[in-house]
């Protein structure tokens, strides 16, 4: 049994040999050794610990595992078996947990729980049964949606990646070029049956519909997620994102209604400018949504020069008249928030029965290739296929609504990471911020290009841009970080960092930027703790792991650099590994030869990481080689100057 005195706030539990501390997401052996547990086998052990000596039956464990999907009994089996190989147990779990047979599992070791004394920030963990139980099935849906939508709590602390490639969702205009206004997520009128998915849900659609008004400026949903929770203070949140106009609300969803309140107001004063109550259908929600944002634009002063007519209707937005497809939509972002690559899988699942549901619906196809492309960070997905795959999804999404600003800002992404077309990656981006300067997604792409070109001042210009337009971004702020290190800008990439960390600790790109920095410092010992965390964080990519065996081969420790080559090569004939990976270790060690015929089979693959073959430090021992330059060539970045690579 847990010691008395426990409350739902612990974040520390002893056990046995081992503490685990929540907040940390990690475990740690009485010497103070970090064990290294995979995300499903640290949530596996999270549940047990928190209801020790309780029977924990066999559906339980795998609906909170495996939120969504639908898995064998086997999988549940393995995760067992490797939490008892971790921890020391027998296979009967005499020490630990003990097979009940035929109904779970029981955690029959004591376990002491307590306060940490240092706990920071929540990480974003796997769904456990309280995000499943918490809230009730509302609308009809399966307790799977909610439980892939998490919580917002969580994601507000967290930092939201995926809000950052919506378009037409400006975050930071410079002074005097238009009306600032942020939507904040609307508040529940009831603790009980809250719904958190259409809190956050109401603010993207309205932040989506308003952004489309002349003058206009909106702070991007990812922005405003820390003000999520009924004890939001719009005033405060209006002085800390620097906007000039706050639209707020309360929602709630029951027996089929939708009871809806929003109002406008001024951030000098707090006075109200406009406000509406709504009690509708739940259908008709997004009719709802439409009202508030003509009736906000309305209210606006004249300087906007926008009425309701400049509003579009929501189906030239690429929007969709399902609310179960907007649900499945929504909750797809939430699984799309954190490093891991099982969520980049899950959204896509999501999305998928999002567009079964409304084939129709244009910013889902949009969203499907943005998830297609990220497996190739998150997956080390084969080029090829997610090229096939995302392309296809925003010919859909085009063919639907062909100016839709979306989906050419994501096929400018295209021919940057997955064509090396860079003229063509400029021209698509520019031509989308013509329409709107504020597309922070075709912004980050366009900087990236630039970088590349070796035209570092307009690429720090867009890259900051896109950074303003979404501040509370992990992504933005860490490759910014990343860039300004290559750059040698120390100070200000500890700035980007630190920002980075204070909104998502757990984030792991951000921890490998943090060991590069490290080195660069002279901290080395530091630097090798941080790339280890990193690389044990990502469980789908294998680049943080090349990128501490080229830093072990640096620091001497060649006997691992190798053995980290030898896994990658192995895990290599097993599945897809960036070539470039392979390579990296390979010329850390010294060995040219395999280093180029690493980098020669990324480019007949199109491994994404080739695009910064002319700057990455990785390669720079072979720049003197004729087949490195041909390399170049081929890719036509012998034209350009030096730039800049991020990590």
């Amino acid at each position: 049994m847990i010691s008395e005195g426990a409350t739902a706030a612990d974040q520390r539990y002893e056990f046995g040999d081992f503490v685990l501390e929540r907040s940390q997401m990690r475990v740690l052996q009485r010497d103070g050794v970090e064990l290294a547990l995979p995300p499903r086998l640290f949530n596996a052990l999270l549940l047990f610990v928190q209801r020790p000596g309780e029977l924990l039956d066999k559906e339980l464990l795998m609906s909170s595992l495996w939120p969504g999907l639908v898995v064998e009994e086997n999988n549940l089996n393995q995760v067992i078996s490797g939490l008892r190989r971790a921890l020391g147990d027998d296979t009967q779990g005499t020490q630990f947990i003990q097979t009940v047979p035929r109904r779970g599992y029981r955690f029959v070791a004591p376990v002491r729980a307590a306060p940490e004394s240092q706990a920071g920030p929540a990480p974003v963990p796997q769904p456990g049964p309280g995000s499943i139980a918490s809230t009730p099935v509302i609308g009809g849906r399966r307790h799977w949606l909610r439980a892939a939508g998490g919580s917002v709590a969580l994601a507000a602390i967290a930092g939201v990646g995926w809000w950052q490639w919506r378009a037409g969702m400006p975050g930071a205009a410079p002074r005097g070029a238009g009306t600032t206004l942020a939507v904040l997520p609307f508040k529940p009128l009831a603790t009980d049956g809250r719904d958190d998915l259409l809190e956050v849900g109401m603010a993207d659609s309205l932040a989506v519909r308003l952004s489309t008004a002349p003058g206009l400026v909106v702070r991007s949903t990812g922005s405003v997620l820390r003000y999520a929770g009924r004890g939001q203070d719009p005033l405060r949140a209006a002085r800390e994102l620097d906007v000039a106009w706050i639209v707020d609300g309360t929602v709630q969803q029951r027996d089929g209604r939708l009871y809806v309140s929003a109002r406008l107001l001024r951030a000098e004063d707090g006075s109200v400018a406009w406000s509406g109550s709504f009690d509708e259908r739940f259908s008709n929600l997004f009719d709802v949504q439409d009202q508030i944002s003509a009736r906000v634009t309305q209210a606006l002063p004249s300087i906007l020069q926008a009425s309701s007519a400049a509003i579009p209707h929501h189906g030239s937005l690429g929007c969709t008249r399902s609310t179960e497809a907007y649900e499945l939509y929504v909750a797809a972002a939430w699984r799309s928030q954190d490093m891991r690559g099982e969520s980049a899988d899950m959204a896509i699942e999501l999305l998928n029965r999002a567009l079964a549901i409304d084939p129709s619906y244009a910013l889902a196809w949009v969203m499907l290739a943005w998830a297609y492309r990220r497996r190739l960070w998150r997956n080390d997905a084969r080029p090829g296929e997610v090229s096939v795959l995302a392309r296809a999804a925003l010919d859909r999404a085009l063919t639907l609504v062909p100016n839709l600003p979306q989906a050419h800002a994501g096929r400018g992404h295209n021919l940057l990471f997955l064509d090396m077309d860079w003229a063509g990656a400029e021209r698509e981006c520019r031509a989308v911020l013509d329409v709107n300067p504020n597309e922070s997604s075709a912004r980050f792409a366009l900087a990236l290009v630039l970088f590349i070109a070796g035209r570092i001042d307009e690429g720090f210009l867009h890259m900051r841009l896109a950074r303003e337009l979404d501040p509370m971004s992990p992504v933005f702020n860490t490759v910014e970080a990343s860039l300004l290190l290559d750059h040698g800008q120390l100070d200000a990439a500890q700035v980007r960092l630190d920002r980075v960390l204070a909104i998502a600790p757990q984030h792991g790109l951000a921890h490998l930027t943090l060991g590069l920095l490290q080195q660069a410092q002279g901290r080395s010992a530091e630097a090798e703790a941080s790339l280890r965390r990193a690389a044990a964080m990502h469980n789908g990519s294998t680049r943080p792991k090349a990128i501490l065996g080229a830093h072990l081969a640096a620091w001497g420790q060649r006997d691992e650099a190798r053995a980290l080559l030898a896994e990658l090569v192995e895990t290599g004939r097993r599945r897809y590994v960036q070539p470039t990976s392979v390579a990296m270790v390979h010329a850390a060690l010294g060995e040219s030869e395999p280093a180029l015929a690493a980098l020669e089979q990324a480019l007949a693959v199109r491994d994404y990481r080739v695009a910064y073959l002319k700057d990455d430090r990785a390669f720079a021992s072979l720049h003197g080689e004729a087949r490195f330059r041909a390399l170049l060539k081929r890719l036509g970045l012998d034209a350009f100057g030096k730039g800049l690579a991020p990590v």
